[in-house]
């Protein structure tokens, strides 16, 4: 049945398969426990399976997940209660099948550390008389020529990470990236003095304070920025005329 005629349907006469078990924020699942998705909804009376277990590093999104279910008020079915996981990896079985229905010509096991490659290859070797010389390995970086009759790693690329600053969109290095991670835990405090030509304070010192809690001019924060300010310019007035400049 199509979608929209689905929604014709008695409610208790329609099920649909939707992605999002581990809470992923974009899947349909999600985004039906917290608004419509494409005219549909969660709302009273519903069930909701979850044929998933939950993935070491979901929890928070799944619970959350869970909690905006039943506020809509339906009801939740997961593997806690019921024998209903389904693994999202095939089986060799299900390898077996596959490989025999597709009959292809190359195999590049893909989706997993690699031993887990490396184990795909001896099934389809030792169990499904595939040729070895055309199951293929390959790691981040493999560049892998098809020509038609073989295929072929013929080189090496450079993988990895590549950070762009928002502001100008421009590449940053790791360096950069480690000093921002650094402030955005320690926080930098700076001081700005302007002094005139003839070297003496133009102002009073001014401090200005990222990433740092209780430096805001309020309460009792107000007397350690003062303080602050009276070390700057003491600091300033005992420094010779050359140091100033």
């Amino acid at each position: 049945v199509s979608l929209q005629d689905s929604r014709k349907l008695d409610d208790d006469r329609v099920v649909y398969l939707v992605t999002g078990s581990q809470g992923e924020p974009r899947a349909a699942l999600s985004q039906l426990s917290s608004q419509s998705y494409k005219g549909l909804s969660i709302g009273d009376g519903d069930t909701v399976i979850l044929s998933a277990r939950i993935i070491p590093g979901n929890e928070r999104a799944i619970s959350r997940l869970i909690g905006e279910i039943y506020k809509r008020g339906a009801s939740i079915i997961d593997e806690k209660r019921r024998l209903i996981h389904v693994s999202g990896h095939a089986s060799q079985e299900d390898i077996r099948i596959m490989t025999e229905a597709v009959r292809p010509r190359f195999v590049i096991p893909v989706h997993g550390e690699y031993r887990m490659l490396y184990r795909h290859k001896e099934f389809l070797k030792n169990h499904c008389d595939f040729p070895e010389e055309n199951i293929i390995l390959i790691e981040n970086g493999d560049v892998l020529e098809l020509d038609g009759e073989r295929a072929t790693i013929i080189d090496k690329r450079d993988v990895g990470r590549t950070f762009i600053d928002d502001s100008g969109f421009e590449e940053i290095n790791g360096e950069v990236v480690r000093e921002r991670r650094q402030l955005a835990y320690d926080g930098v405090v700076t001081p700005v003095v302007t002094i005139n030509q003839s070297g003496e304070l133009e102002a009073p010192p001014e401090i200005v304070a990222r990433g740092v809690l209780g430096l805001d001019g309020n309460g009792g924060s107000a007397g350690l920025l003062g303080e602050m300010q009276r070390v700057v310019a003491d600091a300033v007035n005992v420094a010779s005329r050359e140091e100033r400049r």
